[in-house]
């Protein structure tokens, strides 16, 4: 079966990789470091967001490819609500030292694929932020900052104003059973806002999808101490579909939506089963994770070091292939970024796009999205489609204006899920 290949994981792959110029998001600098997860400890499928102040800890886990170990350190920094470094001095926002090494890894065992895995968690004895706000977690090798393996967005969160908020259906009708609208209010009765247009800044995210942040809401009216944005424009999704989804925490035979498994000449081998475009569908129920994803060996009590890489073949039937665009496969897995490693290709013979790309064993979410030639933001609807009984987690975030410190604080988290909050 002729498919486009990501080839085996340990071959050089810095065509895509650019150098280590620092970017404000989700990114891996190195084409040897692969499966980046970071979330609560204890729950896998948890936001990086913390509580100031509580004992939460974040877990920062990821794998290396090169056949011998790094000397890592990583270190944290304090950034505005558009994700640009605030003008802090990291005594202002870290407790402790400003820098610190990354453990020494573990290593893999009864896999084919073998890795160093490295591990960290923050906030730790040594180094904890002090201020709300937006941060970026930065891991560099040999102490030079500069020399940068990846970076994590993550956020520091103080519960200083109310938020209420629900999902709605929108008000222009042209859009109301494919869309979901985001309604809300504010009320700051603890804290001072000189001027609510410009002091303080809202952010909403579906499904922690940073690619697709909403921002510039202004409130319609301003009551005493509450702001009401009454369904903002900018706060209106796509409600997309259900996630797509496959299982390889068991690799021993073919579960849900595996049409095959066998061994391949280096990694185990996944065939897909074949699933078809959805949008000119009927909305169909099943259940996702909303597009995350789970590192899993079923056989090692989901120890992430037995958890294997397998290659896994991706297929999407069509009459014919997009017009003026590209086709990824998308998901919490690329950060919900297209990388051009899951980047398909048409196979005129089949009548198929086709990707075959290694992943690591455990449960996938991912839909196949759309990146119309020149566009910088991938469309998730048009092979997929949108209806409003998808059901979407959502985030609220409000930021305040810190004029003494110059920065941006996180002063208000809401989360919402679109069948509960509705």
């Amino acid at each position: 079966m002729a498919c486009a290949s990501a080839g085996h994981l340990a071959e050089d792959a810095t065509d895509y990789y650019t150098p280590s110029v620092i970017r404000y998001a989700d990114h891996v600098y190195d084409p040897l470091v692969r499966t980046v997860q970071l979330y609560k400890v204890g729950f896998e499928l948890s936001a990086p967001i913390l509580e100031l102040g509580s004992t939460d800890q974040l877990e920062l886990r990821f794998d290396d490819l090169r056949p011998t170990t790094q000397s890592l350190s990583y270190t944290l920094e304090h950034c505005n609500a558009d994700w640009t470094p605030s003008d802090l001095a990291k005594g202002q926002y870290i407790v402790g030292g400003f820098t610190d090494l990354i453990a020494a890894p573990r290593q893999s065992y009864n896999t084919y694929q073998n890795f160093f895995h490295y591990s960290v968690t923050v906030p730790n004895a040594m180094m904890r932020p002090t201020l709300s706000g937006n941060y970026i977690l930065k891991v560099f090798r040999d102490g030079d900052e500069e020399d940068l393996v990846l970076t994590r967005r993550f956020l520091v969160a103080e519960q200083r104003v109310a938020i209420q908020a629900r999902v709605v259906a929108s008000r222009d009708v042209a859009v109301r059973d494919i869309a979901h609208q985001i309604d809300l209010t504010i009320r700051h009765s603890g804290i001072t806002v000189a001027d609510p247009f410009s002091d303080l800044k809202v952010v909403v995210l579906q499904n922690m999808n940073w690619s697709d942040a909403r921002s510039g809401l202004k409130p319609k009216f301003i009551r005493n101490d509450e702001l009401i944005y009454d369904h903002p424009p900018e706060a209106q999704f796509l409600a997309g579909n259900e996630f797509r989804n496959f299982d390889l925490k068991d690799l021993r035979f073919p579960t849900i939506n595996v049409s095959s498994i066998t061994t391949g000449p280096e990694l185990m081998e996944a065939l897909l089963a074949l699933n078809p475009a959805r949008h000119i569908r009927v909305y169909l129920d099943q259940p996702d994770i909303n597009g995350r994803f789970l590192v899993r060996n079923d056989y090692v009590d989901g120890d992430p070091l037995g958890a294997d890489y397998v290659n896994v073949t991706f297929s999407l039937p069509l009459d014919a292939p997009v017009a003026n665009a590209e086709v990824y496969a998308l998901g919490g897995f690329t950060d919900f970024e297209c990388r051009k490693e899951l980047r398909m290709q048409w196979m005129p013979n089949e009548r198929r796009y086709m990707l075959r790309a290694p992943l690591k064993q455990g449960f996938y979410d991912y839909v196949f999205a759309v990146l119309p030639n020149g566009a910088d933001k991938p469309d998730l609807t048009t092979l997929e489609g949108s209806h409003f009984q998808t059901e979407n987690d959502y985030v609220v975030l409000v930021y305040l204006r810190d004029f003494a410190q110059r920065c941006d604080k996180l002063v208000g988290v809401k989360f919402l899920n679109s069948r509960r909050d509705g």
